[in-house]
């Protein structure tokens, strides 16, 4: 079979997204910050979370501006459930740069924006291309797949990517339908290939290697907690939290717990009461059972606060804390 033809991919792409792109909300007006906003939340987390946290991270800071002038605990509490919060800072940190190396301004150029924190080389492409239509490359996991079984063969991701931007039209729609391709059609597991605009030219399909590539990546061990939670309350209803100072969540309000296998914090002293019930969280490589239960001190509170679960939504904290919490209304509807 020969090789696919760059002008005949770029064209089925295109033609391919103008149809079936979805109602994205940044794809409204391409407005750079909000295109930086939704990239960065997008790394590592799919498209029906982010979704929501977008809407309120925005109207929050609805600009660099104010952003950028935004402390530690405001980003991460408007970031609190969506994990990975280190992006929430390098988005803080980012915003700062452009208000004070670009006037606030956006830079369009993939040099400039690499000179940014928290921008790599994908998302400089990926501002770029998408809030300036400008004829710059992107590779993430669902270019990377789209591109490995089209041209039959796993590497030259990036050189592939860059040849077939500059063969495009739209570079902006090119790019986008590029990604959406491959979280729509192009599937990890039981590709559309039926339906792919892309059917033609597909090595891998004509080879039947679709299922082999690209090929997979070594994945990495994963360990299984079991951690206790303790949920301690004073008389007028609030929460004893701590916040984290170690790497993993770091800043974040956690419930006091039982175990140290997940943050630096040494165990609570208490006297455990009944179980409330249990949640499943993961955290990168971790997979926890968090085990609830109502809880008396028996130790000090030595680095502890007390924190009114009614304002929780202006304190940073992971979601298995949102999940603890629910767990506990839950538990007070059925009388536990």
């Amino acid at each position: 079979m020969q090789a696919p033809d760059l002008r005949t991919i770029t064209r089925g792409i295109e033609k391919w997204f103008a149809r079936h792109q979805r109602p994205l909300p940044w794809r409204a007006a391409y407005e750079p910050y909000h295109v930086w906003v939704s990239e960065v939340m997008l790394q590592q987390t799919r498209m029906e979370v982010v979704l929501p946290y977008f809407a309120r991270f925005l109207e929050r800071f609805p600009s660099v501006a104010e952003l950028a002038a935004a402390t530690d605990h405001d980003v991460t509490a408007a970031w609190s459930g969506l994990g990975y919060y280190r992006r929430a800072r390098m988005l803080r940190d980012g915003a700062a740069a452009v208000m004070e190396r670009f006037g606030g301004a956006i830079p369009a150029l993939v040099d400039e924006l690499l000179t940014i924190p928290g921008i790599g080389r994908y998302t400089a492409g990926a501002i770029a291309s998408v809030a300036f239509n400008s004829r710059a490359p992107i590779v993430d996991g669902n270019v990377t797949r789209v591109l490995a079984r089209v041209f039959g063969s796993d590497g030259q991701t990036w050189e592939r990517a860059e040849a077939l931007v500059h063969a495009c039209r739209k570079p902006r729609d090119f790019n986008q339908g590029l990604m959406e391709l491959g979280a729509l059609i192009c599937t990890p597991r039981n590709p559309s290939c039926l339906v792919c605009p892309l059917r033609e030219s597909c090595v891998a399909l004509a080879t039947g290697r679709v299922d082999e590539l690209p090929a997979p990546k070594p994945k990495k061990a994963t360990r299984e907690l079991h951690i206790p939670l303790y949920l301690v309350r004073d008389q007028s209803g609030r929460v004893l939290m701590r916040r984290e100072a170690g790497p993993l969540m770091h800043a974040m309000y956690h419930l006091p717990h039982g175990d140290a296998s997940l943050l630096e914090a040494g165990p609570l002293d208490v006297v455990r009461g009944a179980l409330l019930g249990t949640i499943r969280h993961t955290v990168t490589t971790r997979k926890i059972e968090f085990a609830l239960y109502d809880a008396k001190l028996r130790g000090d509170t030595a680095g502890y606060e007390w924190i009114d679960p009614a304002a929780m939504a202006e304190v940073p904290h992971p979601s298995y804390v949102a999940k603890a919490l629910r767990l506990v209304k839950l538990s007070r509807c059925a009388g536990v």
